[in-house]
């Protein structure tokens, strides 16, 4: 598999040009549609306006890494969901209950459908981790926190973070195609041996995180990091007026989806027995303003863009 960058990385986009708050501001906004809704025609638009705003950043072959982890992760929620809890009327597999051993057991509509929307959600949070970590750079997340007055350690432990699920996976591709060239076959065999021959990938791989740590730690200390007193940034954030405009129209717009919450927008109850999928039609037009606001603010980002240069 060929290693992809997963991190931050320069690109010639008006979307990467684009300044970092206003960039923040947009994935935030979306991260907490993400929390607020739970109707799959509302998470559906949320996904698609994640999938433009992606299209336009040209991060495509990037952002399909996250995919492919997401797809383990996913499988595993679905079939524990199912198990854990089996709620609903609309019953699709049932054991009696007179099984000593296992007891009863059911797979209801419900749940399947909850577990999707589980699903749903949790692949909209990754992407807009991955679209986070693809699109704005450290260093202006770094004076945005730096400027909401949030301590420098953690701003720096946070920073760390969000970098270390890319960097773990380079490690481990590094260390796959290592173990390949001393003859270990890693795609050969059934599952068992599979899962053993890669079991054979964890403990260099914690190795590899341990003394990264300890690198970074020298690091720290050589700069004089705990050294108290006001700090200076080489390059520092300018925001231009239509930034302004677009951080206030996200603002005015989170808070108009909060509103909608409130009057039950986008709200989907599943249990105890599942309703129609369908909405009412004002609800048609909350989601076409949603997806026209996405492009509105692309199309400002544009032109932003255009009148820099």
């Amino acid at each position: 598999m060929k290693i992809l960058q997963l991190t931050y990385k320069p690109k010639e986009n008006f979307i990467y040009r684009s300044n970092g708050v206003v960039k923040i501001f947009i994935l935030l906004n979306l991260f907490m549609q993400s929390f607020i809704f739970n109707h799959p025609f509302y998470l559906g638009i949320i996904f698609f306006n994640i999938l433009i705003l992606v299209r336009f950043s040209n991060c495509w072959k990037e952002i399909l890494i996250y995919f492919r982890f997401m797809l383990i992760i996913s499988l595993f929620t679905f079939f524990i969901n199912i198990i854990l809890y089996p709620e609903g009327t609309t019953i699709i597999f049932q054991i009696s209950n007179d099984l000593q051993l296992i007891g009863g057991f059911k797979i209801t509509f419900e749940t399947l459908i909850s577990s999707l929307i589980i699903i749903l959600r949790l692949t909209l949070i990754f992407l807009i981790f991955g679209t986070f970590n693809l699109i704005i750079n450290p260093d202006e997340l770094i004076q945005v926190l730096v400027k909401l007055k949030i301590p420098h350690s953690i701003v720096f432990i946070i920073t760390l973070s969000l970098n270390f699920f890319p960097l773990i996976l380079k490690d481990l591709e590094k260390i796959r195609e290592i173990q390949q060239c001393k003859g270990l076959e890693l795609e050969k065999g059934n599952f068992f041996t599979k899962f053993k021959n890669n079991v054979k990938l964890i403990l260099p791989l914690l190795t590899n995180s341990l003394e990264r740590s300890i690198q970074n730690a020298e690091a720290l200390e050589a700069r004089a990091f705990d050294i108290k007193g006001k700090r200076e940034f080489y390059r520092t954030i300018r925001i231009r007026f239509s930034d302004y405009f677009i951080i206030i129209f996200m603002i005015f717009y989170l808070i108009f989806q909060i509103y909608l919450a409130f009057q039950g927008f986008g709200e989907y109850i599943i249990y105890p027995t599942l309703p129609k999928i369908f909405l009412a039609s004002l609800e048609y037009y909350v989601l076409f303003f949603s997806l026209f606001s996405n492009f509105l603010i692309i199309g400002l980002l544009y032109l932003g863009d255009k009148i820099k240069k």
